[in-house]
């Protein structure tokens, strides 16, 4: 029950958000549920996780990652739209990820509390992924990528303790660390940095500054208290 809720919650995310996109106050207030919300998502379960588990070297594939979209944009500054399709593909695959550790947490053994958690947050998900693919890579590749989070959900769930090993494993919190920093790069800023084009709608949500303020105090509360374990 509990797996076809999160799909579900998954599915019906880009349906509330093309919905209520129709409406200007609507559209401000999804604006900032996306934003705060994905935010939170990193700093509070991805990025502590990482720490957790990587150490050090976690830390610094964090802040590889987050120069990574700014290296990718300045070394193809002549193919500026493959550079995008790269960063958004690194930022796909650190949400697959962690649909695969969501998984996990459907898992009756998990409780319910942590399950609905993990439901609740599969909404914003959803719609993070219809507003930064679709207008970029096309409807298509953005319902491609819910399928591929879901079948990974899935596939967690149901084999089980496999999976737990995966996910507790050194290698793979490296690769978290790495696309987390790529991933904030991209609430914070956009997938460019030029922040009057095409980008939505986190970045035309707030100035970048404000952005990045929300983003440094949630990693303060949440992710900082991992860094004693370094």
């Amino acid at each position: 029950m509990n797996l076809a809720l999160s799909i579900l919650a998954l599915l019906l995310g880009p349906v509330i958000y093309a919905l209520s996109r129709k409406n200007h106050v609507t559209r401000e207030i999804l604006d900032g549920f996306i934003f705060i919300t994905i935010a939170g998502i990193i700093c509070v379960n991805i990025i502590p996780e990482a720490l957790a588990i990587g150490g050090t070297l976690a830390l610094f594939f964090l802040l590889l990652g987050l120069a990574f979209p700014v290296v990718v944009e300045h070394g193809f500054h002549s193919a500026l739209h493959e550079a995008h399709i790269v960063v958004l593909v690194l930022a796909a695959l650190g949400l697959v990820i962690h649909a695969t550790i969501d998984g996990i947490a459907l898992l009756p053994a998990q409780g319910n509390d942590l399950a609905h958690a993990v439901i609740l947050h599969r909404l914003p998900v959803g719609m993070a992924i219809w507003w930064s693919l679709r207008p970029t890579l096309g409807t298509p590749v953005a319902v491609g990528a819910i399928i591929v989070i879901s079948v990974a959900t899935g596939l967690s769930y149901f084999l089980g303790a496999p999976m737990v090993e995966i996910a507790e494993a050194r290698s793979l919190a490296m690769v978290q660390a790495f696309v987390s920093g790529s991933l904030i790069h991209i609430v914070a800023f956009g997938i460019t940095h030029e922040h009057d084009a095409h980008i939505e709608p986190v970045a035309k949500s707030q100035d970048w500054s404000y952005r990045v303020g929300i983003l440094l105090g949630l990693f303060l509360v949440f992710a900082a208290p991992e860094l004693h374990m370094l």
